[in-house]
Order: C-alpha cells, then sequence, then structure tokens
C-alpha cells in the first residue's frame, strides 16, 4: 500500500516546484554533459549551421545553412560560433531544458494526469535527449512552439504570436501549428479580436526573421524536397529512435485506448481535438518528406500527452518505460542495417560522433596530393576548411556542393560528389581520389551512376 502510495506521488510530481526542479534541472544537464564536446553533431545539417554561422560572425556573410533557411538558429550561433561546438551545443542544451520547464508547467495548468512521470519521460526521451545536445533548429522551434502553447492557456495571445513566429523563425515547418493554436484560442474565447493578435504578432516576427533571406533571394528560398526515402530506412529510423518494444507496445496501446478517443472527440474535448489535431498535422508533413525521424520531434509533446489522457495508467507507465530504456538498449529486427540487440540510441549517437571526429582528424592528418570526395561529410569538411584557412564559403545554391575546398598546404581538395570525367581528370593529374564512406558512394551512384570503386578509388576511412 505504501509502495502504491509512492508510485503514485512520483507520477503526479510537481516538476515546477522546488526542489524537484533543480533536482530535474541537475539530471538534465548531468546526462547532457558528455555529448556536448562531441562535434556539432551526426547529422550534417548541424555542420551546415555552424558553416552558416561562422561566415556571418567571421566575413559578415549571410547564407542560410539550407533552404528555406533557419535564420534564428544561425543568426544566434553566429553569436557564439568562435567558441566552438562546446558553447553552441550548450545552447542547444539550455532551451531544451528550458522546453522541459514550460512542458512542465502546461501540465501544471491543465491538472494533467501523470504529468511527473510525463515531464521524465520528455525530458529523457532518446530523440530529444540526443537532439538537446547538438546544433541543430529542432529544439529551438520546439520550445517556442511549447511557450506559444503556454501563453494561449493564459490567454496572453499577442506573446504566444510572438512565440510562434520564433518558432516559424527557427524553422519554416512550425507554421502548420498556427491552424491547431487559432483553433484553440476559438475553442478558449470565441473572439476574432484575439485571432487576429496571434496571428499578426506571428507574421510580423516571422517577416522580420526571414527578411534577410527575400532580400537576397527573393521568393526562392521557399523550396520543397521531394522524398526519395524507403521504407526500410523510415522503419529502422523510428525503431532506433523508439524503441521496437516502445512501438509495438504503443500501437496495441492505442488501439485498447481508441474508444476513450472517440469518446473525447463526441464529448468535443477541447484538448484531445487539439492535440490530435496538431500530431496528425505534424505527421502528414513528416510523409511528404520523411527524410529524418527527428521532423516528429514537434509532435512529440503532443503524443505523449494524447497518450496519457487516453490510456490506462499503469499501460502508458510501461510505454514510458521502454521508450526510456531504449536510450540505453537496442532492441530490433535483425537485419543487414543492425542487429538484434545492441546499444541504445543515446550511446550509439556519442560513439557514432565520437568516431567520425576521430576518422575525420586521421583523414585531414594523413592524406596528402588527393581529391576527396565527401558525400554527407562535405559540410563537416567545409567547416573545419574555413576554420583552417580562415575564408568563407563560396555560396550558391544549388552549385556550392560541387565548388572544391582546397587545403594548400598538403595539396588535397574537399569535393561533394564528381562525375566520372572529373575523377579521370584528377587521375590523370596524378591525385589519388579518395570517398568518405557509403554515403558517398550510394550518392555517386545515383548521381552520377557509377561505382567509384571500379575506378581505384579508396575509402577514406580505412586509410
Amino acid at each position: 500500500m505504501q509502495k502504491t502510495k509512492y508510485i503514485n506521488n512520483f507520477l503526479d510530481l510537481d516538476w515546477t516546484e522546488k526542489p524537484y526542479m533543480f533536482i530535474l534541472g541537475f539530471l538534465f544537464v548531468l546526462s547532457r554533459i558528455p555529448l556536448l564536446n562531441l562535434g556539432f553533431g551526426s547529422d550534417p545539417d548541424a555542420w551546415r549551421i555552424a558553416g552558416s554561422a561562422f561566415d556571418l560572425h567571421y566575413f559578415g556573410i549571410y547564407h542560410p545553412s539550407r533552404f528555406p533557411g533557419y535564420p534564428l538558429p544561425e543568426f544566434f550561433n553566429s553569436l557564439i560560433i568562435n567558441y566552438g561546438w562546446l558553447v553552441t551545443n550548450a545552447a542547444t542544451m539550455i532551451l531544451s531544458l528550458i522546453s522541459v520547464y514550460v512542458f512542465a508547467r502546461i501540465l501544471k495548468e491543465l491538472n494533467i494526469k501523470n504529468r511527473g512521470l510525463l515531464v521524465v519521460t520528455y525530458a529523457f526521451l532518446p530523440i530529444l535527449w540526443i537532439n538537446s545536445t547538438i546544433t541543430m533548429d529542432y529544439m529551438w522551434a520546439l520550445v517556442f512552439i511549447l511557450l506559444t502553447w503556454f501563453f494561449i492557456i493564459r490567454k496572453q495571445y499577442a506573446l504566444a504570436g510572438l512565440m510562434m513566429g520564433l518558432a516559424i523563425g527557427s524553422r519554416i515547418t512550425s507554421l502548420i501549428l498556427i491552424l491547431p493554436f487559432v483553433y484553440l484560442i476559438l475553442a478558449e474565447n470565441n473572439e476574432i479580436k484575439k485571432i487576429m493578435y496571434f496571428f499578426v504578432t506571428t507574421c510580423a516576427t516571422a517577416l522580420i526573421l526571414f527578411l534577410p533571406l527575400y532580400l537576397q533571394y527573393a521568393l526562392n528560398f521557399v523550396s520543397y524536397y521531394p522524398t526519395q526515402t524507403g521504407m526500410s530506412f523510415i522503419w529502422f529510423d523510428m525503431t532506433y529512435y523508439f524503441g521496437l518494444l516502445a512501438i509495438l507496445f504503443g500501437l496495441i496501446l492505442f488501439v485498447v485506448s481508441f474508444k476513450k478517443l472517440f469518446e473525447n472527440i463526441i464529448k468535443k474535448d477541447e484538448t484531445t481535438i487539439f492535440l490530435l489535431f496538431s500530431i496528425s498535422l505534424v505527421v502528414l508533413l513528416y510523409i511528404g518528406a520523411p527524410y529524418e525521424m527527428s521532423y516528429l520531434i514537434p509532435a512529440v509533446p503532443f503524443g505523449l500527452l494524447l497518450l496519457s489522457k487516453i490510456s490506462n495508467r499503469k499501460l502508458f507507465g510501461i510505454l514510458c518505460i521502454f521508450l526510456l530504456l531504449n536510450s540505453f538498449i537496442y532492441i530490433g529486427l535483425s537485419s543487414n542495417i543492425s542487429p538484434i540487440l545492441d546499444k541504445g540510441a543515446v550511446i550509439s549517437d556519442a560513439e557514432t560522433r565520437a568516431q567520425l571526429l576521430n576518422e575525420i582528424e586521421n583523414i585531414t592528418s594523413n592524406l596528402n596530393n588527393s581529391v576527396i570526395i565527401s558525400g554527407e561529410c562535405f559540410p563537416i569538411m567545409c567547416y573545419l576548411y574555413e576554420k583552417l584557412q580562415k575564408t568563407p564559403q563560396i555560396i550558391g545554391f544549388g552549385k556550392n556542393d560541387y565548388i572544391i575546398h582546397w587545403n594548400y598546404e598538403k595539396n588535397v581538395g574537399y569535393i561533394y560528389l564528381a562525375s566520372l570525367n572529373e575523377v579521370k581528370y584528377w587521375q590523370k593529374k596524378g591525385y589519388k581520389i579518395y570517398y568518405m564512406g557509403n554515403s558517398a558512394t550510394d550518392n555517386t551512384k545515383l548521381n552520377y551512376k557509377f561505382n567509384l570503386n571500379k575506378y581505384n578509388c579508396s575509402n577514406a576511412f580505412n586509410t
């Protein structure tokens, strides 16, 4: 009986009160410290943000890390990029911790059951744990989305609009959540004037942040990349971040809880409809371009809360345990991509980042008189090249990936991809051709229809 009381107290713990908020903050930071000094991240886009920030800081040249632009994190990181990845990653960590506290406040405002468990699961969910320690824009957008939600609950609509504009300035895809937030304002107020406060402030903030992009590229910065990924990649990505046990158990839990979900919709429960609306839009957006499982990050707090509202308490607790377990232990289906049992997502990501830094250090130290086809590692090489040479990237979207960055001291050129004619040209000039892993060979096959291994090219990671 006493044990059950302690469990229930933990499940409903208010993490916004002292001393619990300090304990949570301490554990959060402690868990992230080992990951902060492992480069900007395993995602090449994190290095693109670093490159954008570097050029803006040192040369006063602004270019987006990639279209359509992520101006708020790019501008902010330019202020601290001279301190390196330890500080830029720490900035993401601090924003992520703020998002934990905001989520806890939202749950308190809504008087949600299981709020103690929900906050812990949110704080240590593998996909958020990993992304809270890299120089990427996902957690930037998420914290402002949660702040938008919080201020709408508090009926501070102008502030909510400001936060929504900052979310869009972090990731432009955040704008899709304007619709469910407008629904929430209508459900609580039913006043067009309140919506106008929110909408006008949102648009003004977002337009100001994207103004530098518009002045340089007009509307050409607005872009869409059609999907080129397969179901096997999506499934692997999903099991990597969430875990096979959590996915299967979550599906079962959703099915057995569907009756409660349907009842809440029939009763027009505002929170349930808002959560379902938000999740659906984020998932639809991901289906349109399923390149990264991290695109689903905005749906994480909504999904956790929705499942908590409609599920049996004990079953939801088991799901949370499976989700958190995946940080340390990976359980999947045996394939040529991954074994059945392996290290969890957080441990695996940390090892990948450390290994990548070591391998790139070996490549830059040991290779001379070479041309290196970098593939997905190209943004990493660009950043290291810029830092070494103190010269800005030559920017021209659609072409910049094919520009060679040359290390004159070692007579080594770095390029994203190369045609067969280019490979043969450099070989005739006496250069040894290297490529950086499967990314370079696979992308070469896709874009230029030839196999690098058949033309006397070597894997740089094996040197």
